[in-house]
């Protein structure tokens, strides 16, 4: 199994390397917050007791009992994040824009014209995207403290027979970091005359995490609602990362620049169940729970690697490249069990006020694979998260024809390690328009998170970080046709 230089989304600055299929990617895949419609997404994702809504195939299925008529929706969204990082008191901006389908699908409504027994049913055939990736970072500074070729000496040293082809082995092949055969140990040129080079990392990602699900309901008496979904997910995960390190004052020997690149991405597919039920005891209160089995993943990773050196016209030594091969690995991933909680209180047919809440415990994740157990990864995935309890309110005023929403979500952090808190805060609001066979709802949502990036170890056990505040910004609308 291979290394990894860096690890994202922790928030302390003592790390360790870590695999290519390990417990980051194991948490990558297990959080999710459905985009759904625009009226889900103004309410703080907290509707779920309420239904009729296409967003609950993927949060209380039981909800698609409350459709009278047949429905078509489609919740187009346009999405962008800004990222500021600090590093070594160098302030960097970046910022990525993407348009992505929140959800599209059908809902088919039958009634029985009864009061009691089976009153109604109805069934659903949808997409939801569940995750998106998408983001961009730019990280640039004056670095004193370390290379990323400490990183690629202390792994090679601690292993000099066999050194690894998409790191170590690439800064031995560009003369990056030569081997001292009296001395037995890999060395590299900042390590002799001191650090202070320019660096420069750029890291992109893209993807999603998508639900295409069949889902089903009944009405019972007007008092009970259940419903299952069947889903099955797609995902799609690209990153890349580029790495300069520029000696800007010609303080090192020799030495003038180094580029590595770093190429991962993830593939696959994997299928879940989730069933819910929804009791209204009273007409102005309905009151929900679903709950979701673990997402059974089998997911394809992908690994390229390059780098080349650069060195002063005096040096005597040649400018170089190499690349690595191109890697792919199957394996396995078991995500948490999830379960919801909901209420919603109808006042007077004019306004709805809702409130939800989400148990995951992420520290249930496991790998596996044909060839490997993943025994160590899955050990960290035990003592490193934990459960976790998101929080959604959400409300609805009505005037006529047209609809006012506001909510919020608090989704709290998955690290057991007080230090990690990698809390995410979400508010939204909206509006919609509705007559009896059409509507449009429209939605906007902010979401803010802190996070400490680690770049790559330069001694066991410590990482260089840079600081990152991400803002994320969501604008959904939702077009929907009754018949």
């Amino acid at each position: 199994m291979k290394k990894l230089s860096f690890i994202a989304l922790l928030l302390v600055a003592a790390f360790v390397n870590v695999e290519a299929q390990n417990e980051m990617q194991a948490l990558r895949y297990s959080q999710y917050n459905p985009f759904g419609t625009a009226r889900y997404a103004a309410q703080g994702g907290a509707i779920s007791a309420l239904g009729s809504d296409l967003s609950s195939v993927v949060t209380n299925p039981a909800g698609l009992g409350f459709y009278r008529s047949s429905e078509f929706s489609f919740s187009p969204s346009f999405y962008w994040v800004n990222t500021n990082s600090d590093f070594y008191g160098q302030n960097m901006s970046d910022s990525q824009t993407k348009f992505n389908l929140g959800s599209i699908g059908m809902v088919n409504a039958y009634t029985s014209n009864k009061n009691t027994g089976i009153v109604s049913a109805a069934f659903s055939v949808a997409y939801n995207t569940l995750v998106n990736f998408n983001n961009r970072t730019t990280i640039q500074g004056i670095n004193e403290n370390s290379s990323l070729l400490d990183d690629f000496t202390w792994h090679a040293n601690a292993n000099p027979n066999d050194l690894d082809p998409y790191y170590e082995d690439l800064a031995f092949k560009t003369n990056l970091m030569p081997y001292d055969s009296v001395a037995g140990e890999y060395w590299h040129d900042m390590q002799l005359d001191g650090y202070g080079q320019q660096l420069y990392r750029h890291s992109q990602q893209s993807g999603y995490i998508g639900e295409y699900s069949l889902a089903g309901a009944l009405n019972v008496s007007n008092f009970l609602y259940l419903g299952a979904t069947f889903g099955i997910h797609a995902v799609r995960f690209y990153e890349d990362i580029f790495h300069t390190e520029t000696d800007h004052d010609n303080h090192v020997l020799d030495f003038d620049q180094f580029q590595f690149r770093e190429f991962n991405s993830t593939r696959g597919w994997g299928y879940t169940f989730r069933f819910g039920m929804i009791l209204r005891p009273l007409q102005m209160l309905r009151l929900g729970a679903s709950f979701q089995l673990p997402t059974w993943y089998y997911l394809t990773d992908e690994k390229y690697t390059d780098m080349a050196s650069k060195w002063d016209n005096s040096s005597g030594i040649s400018d170089a490249v190499s690349s690595s091969p191109n890697g792919i690995y199957d394996y396995r991933l078991q995500t948490p069990f999830r379960a919801n909680a909901n209420a919603s209180l109808i006042l007077f047919q004019i306004a709805t006020i809702s409130a939800g809440y989400e148990f995951v415990d992420y520290s249930s994740a496991r790998l596996d694979a044909y060839d490997y157990r993943f025994q160590e990864e899955n050990d960290e995935i035990s003592r490193g998260f934990q459960a976790a309890h998101n929080l959604k309110a959400g409300a609805e005023v009505r005037i006529n024809s047209l609809y006012l929403r506001a909510g919020g979500q608090h989704l709290m952090s998955p690290f057991t390690d007080a230090r990690n808190n990698a809390e995410s805060w979400i508010y939204s609001g909206g509006l919609g328009f509705r007559t009896k066979k059409f509507y449009f709802d429209v939605s906007y949502s902010h979401s803010t998170r802190n996070d400490v990036i680690g770049m790559y170890s330069y001694e066991p056990g410590v990482n260089e970080v840079a600081l990152n505040e991400v803002n994320g910004n969501n604008l959904m609308t939702t077009l929907g046709f009754k018949f």
